[in-house]
């Protein structure tokens, strides 16, 4: 189980991709002022993760989930046959 699903259709719109990467890496930033470092990087660590999973490696998931489907597609027609 992943804790971000890129696949999700909430996260097609870009935008959606990226304030979910911003906004917790501004308030790790808030939490770093505040000298709150163990807040600072969970938030930090957060947004680094969404970065990855939704900007980085965006496409590939996209193309695995889609890949995924054709094949369980094609099995389902292999069976009605």
């Amino acid at each position: 189980m992943k804790l971000l699903d890129p696949t999700h259709p909430f996260f097609t719109p870009k935008w959606r991709r990226v304030l979910t990467v911003v906004l917790p890496a501004l308030w790790g930033g808030v939490e770093a002022l505040n000298q709150s470092w163990g807040w600072a990087i969970l938030f930090l660590g957060a947004a680094a993760y969404a970065a990855y999973e939704l900007l980085i490696m965006y496409d590939r998931s996209i193309a695995e989930a889609q890949a995924k489907k054709a094949a369980a597609d094609a099995r389902r027609e292999g069976d009605e046959e």
